[in-house]
Order: C-alpha cells, then sequence, then structure tokens
C-alpha cells in the first residue's frame, strides 16, 4: 500500500514537473513572438495608412468641380520601399518582413484609370479618342466633342481597362509622383443649347 502511495507521488511529482516546463516554454516562446507580432502589426499600419492616403486623395479629385484639374502626389523616402498596385477599383500596398510578404488592398469609391495597353495619361486619352474611336478625329473636348454614337466604344474601352488592370495592376515608380488629373468627354448631343459630358479620374506620372 506504501508503495502504490508512493507510485502515485512520484506520477504526480513528474506530471507537474511536466506541466511547469511546457508553461515555461510556452512563456518563452511568447516572449520571442511579442516583437515579431509588434513589428508585424507596425508594417500592417503602414501599408494600411499608403494605400488609405493614396486612396483619399484620388476620391477628392473625383469629387472637384474642376475640368482638368490635377493633384501630384508625392512619395517619401520610407515609401519608396513598398510596392503599389493601383487597379481602377483598389490602391494596393505590399512589402517583405523576415522573408514573408504582408499585403494590404483599400478600396476606391470612384474608378481610377491608370496607364494601360491603351494609353498612359491625359493626351495620350485625347489622342486616343481622335484617332481610334471618332469617325470625325474629335477628341472628346469642349471645342472637339464626340458623337453621342461613340458612346458605346467608348464604354467597352473603359471596360476592357478595368479587366486588365485587375488581372495585372498598373506599378508605379515610387521616385516619381503620382499625377491624379479629372478629366471630361464631352459629347454632341444634338441639341444646340449644350453638350452631354462624363467624367473620369485618371492617375499617371510624367
Amino acid at each position: 500500500m506504501r508503495m502504490l502511495k508512493n507510485d502515485h507521488a512520484w506520477a504526480d511529482f513528474f506530471i507537474s514537473r511536466i506541466g511547469l516546463i511546457l508553461f515555461a516554454s510556452i512563456l518563452l516562446l511568447a516572449a520571442l513572438r511579442v516583437p515579431q507580432i509588434f513589428e508585424e502589426r507596425e508594417a500592417k499600419n503602414y501599408l494600411d495608412s499608403i494605400a488609405s492616403s493614396l486612396a483619399s486623395k484620388i476620391e477628392a479629385v473625383d469629387t472637384t468641380t474642376i475640368p482638368g484639374y490635377k493633384y501630384y502626389y508625392q512619395f517619401n523616402e520610407r515609401d519608396r520601399q513598398i510596392l503599389i498596385e493601383l487597379s481602377t477599383e483598389y490602391v494596393g500596398t505590399k512589402t517583405k518582413l523576415d522573408n514573408r510578404e504582408i499585403f494590404h488592398a483599400e478600396a476606391i469609391v470612384a474608378h481610377v484609370y491608370p496607364p494601360n495597353s491603351f494609353w498612359n495619361n491625359s493626351a495620350e486619352l485625347r489622342s486616343y479618342l481622335s484617332e481610334r474611336i471618332s469617325k470625325t478625329r474629335r477628341n472628346g473636348e469642349a471645342t472637339s466633342p464626340l458623337d453621342s454614337s461613340d458612346r458605346e466604344n467608348i464604354s467597352k474601352m473603359f471596360s476592357r481597362i478595368q479587366h486588365e488592370l485587375a488581372k495585372k495592376p498598373y506599378q508605379p515608380d515610387r521616385k516619381k509622383p503620382i499625377i491624379i488629373e479629372k478629366i471630361i468627354i464631352y459629347y454632341s448631343s444634338g441639341l444646340k443649347e449644350g453638350l452631354e459630358e462624363e467624367d473620369y479620374v485618371l492617375a499617371y506620372q510624367g
């Protein structure tokens, strides 16, 4: 009976020791993990701040009523270490931390159109409208409005750009500013008293 009690005592002893060792191991792993957790959280917060900042500037340009308004978004030194992706519907930010990739995406309320296979900036867009869309060589400015019949082709063009950039977002050079521009495409409504218009936001680099 005494041996049985001793066996129970030894078993309890070893179980408690094993429990203490496991508890100490968990505390040690947690202590080693804490700096990494804070570093990752800081990186995610920074990615979020860049994406949110750029998205808010795009949306601000979209709400302006000034045709041809341009805003120059400048990256700072730290931003240049971050990979930026710009699609028609979101701003993506990406970086590496301890050989792990961290990504954040910020949705844009307004569609934005960065460089694509059709054109790279507002001047090239006007040229494309004149050379490839308009049958009368018009570029969509107020003094050179497109025909209403051109709208379908323009809608198809922007739709193709959206699909293209969804598959392969534009990656700007962080050493150069992004020019965010509000443009308006004018259409002849067939009425003498005015023009119809549609506005778009472009984002490109010089």
